[in-house]
């Protein structure tokens, strides 16, 4: 009987220990699926986070695009006002560099009248508008008693001006068409200072030499030999 019970007593101990084995598998399984069903549930829903965030920036990216497009066509269109102001500051640039001159007249009656505004004007120190009148008056009048006179304050307008070159040429002229005029030999005297100015010694030293040989009494051969003396 004894062997009967032992077995009967180490099958039911058999069957116990399968039955906790069982258990344990068993608590193991669903131990891990809880565990795995956990992490799925943790990262589920950053994968959905990140796609609503892709879904988002694409979203945005779309919008940008017509922004984008319009700050472009801003961009063009000013483009286009900032060439057209540099293009009339550049016109404004060549009329401030060439200006074109402004004649100045006057109403007169009288040949005199016209020549008397034009030395007021020069007494004035408006060497630029006399310059313009004394010229007007030679062109209209060059038989009048005063043209050698208006000749001759027209070559001051340019000397007091520093337009050396264009003095010169006037009372040179001054004395072609004039050469029986008063102004004759203070003409020649400012031809020897212009060239003095101008640092042509040779030039400057034959005219003012011209003024002592042709008009030695003169008080311009006075002012000659004072300047001759200077530079001697």
């Amino acid at each position: 009987m004894a062997p009967v019970k032992h077995i009967i007593f180490a099958s039911i101990l058999l069957s116990l220990c399968s039955i906790a084995l069982f258990s344990c598998s068993t608590f193991d399984f669903f131990k891990k699926e809880a565990d795995i069903s956990a992490h799925e549930s943790l990262v589920q829903p950053d994968e959905n986070k990140d796609r609503a965030d892709q879904d988002e920036a694409a979203d945005a990216q779309k919008e940008q695009v017509p922004t984008q497009n319009n700050e472009n066509q801003r961009i063009s269109v000013l483009e286009d006002e900032v060439l057209v102001l540099e293009k009339k500051i550049s016109g404004l640039e060549k009329l401030l560099v060439n200006p074109k001159p402004v004649i100045y007249q006057i109403a007169y009656t009288e040949p005199s009248q016209l020549y008397h505004k034009a030395r007021s004007l020069l007494l004035e120190g408006d060497l630029t508008n006399a310059a313009q009148l004394f010229e007007t008056f030679i062109q209209q009048h060059p038989k009048h008693s005063l043209a050698d006179n208006a000749m001759y304050w027209l070559g001051e307008c340019h000397y007091s001006s520093g337009q050396y070159k264009k003095a010169v040429t006037v009372f040179k002229d001054l004395v072609k068409r004039y050469p029986k005029a008063e102004k004759v030999p203070d003409a020649l005297l400012k031809i020897g200072y212009a060239y003095l100015s101008m640092d042509d010694v040779n030039r400057a030293n034959h005219y003012l030499k011209s003024v002592l040989k042709k008009y030695p009494f003169s008080p311009a051969a006075e002012k000659a030999q004072e300047k001759l003396k200077e530079f001697e």
